[in-house]
């Protein structure tokens, strides 16, 4: 019996939720955090408004093969969030929802290897939350009820 899980997006979340057993997800965390800016990487989320995205010529996540990070560069998103063009929050929304796809598609393989611990703790080498406090209000019970 498959498990679902709402409310729960972040990709730090869906890597422990899964360790512990739940097959979907349903959340707008991905494109509710793009709206204000915020990205995710293998390293964690980053805000592209902040000014060290400016002059940045190069892709926004080099790792990324999404829609944005092929096609546009970090310091011209930057300029489409700081002139509140709506193709900023598309553009990080699809970078966004892309990113967790692929943390899916690799989550789905080292279970079919029989991997998936080693896959979480290679993701929490490289992986920093934004804000951890802030993460463990957001779903706590649900969280704890799949340990």
């Amino acid at each position: 019996k498959p498990r679902y899980l709402m409310g729960v997006g972040s990709p730090e979340d869906l890597v422990e939720c899964v360790v512990r057993g739940v097959d979907m997800f349903d959340c707008v965390l991905p494109t509710r955090v793009a709206r204000k800016g915020a990205m995710y990487t293998k390293f964690g989320r980053r805000n592209v408004t902040r000014s060290e995205y400016k002059r940045n010529d190069s892709s926004f996540d080099t790792d990324c093969d999404c829609y944005a990070c092929i096609n546009f560069s970090a310091g011209y998103i930057h300029h489409l969030f700081k002139a509140k063009e709506y193709l900023a929050y598309r553009l990080a929304s699809i970078h966004n929802l892309r990113f967790l796809m692929q943390i899916m598609a690799e989550l789905r393989k080292a279970i079919q290897q029989g991997l998936i611990n080693q896959y979480r703790e290679t993701f929490w080498e490289n992986y920093q939350p934004s804000d951890q406090s802030a993460r463990t209000k957001q779903a706590p019970r649900q969280i704890k009820q799949f340990k």
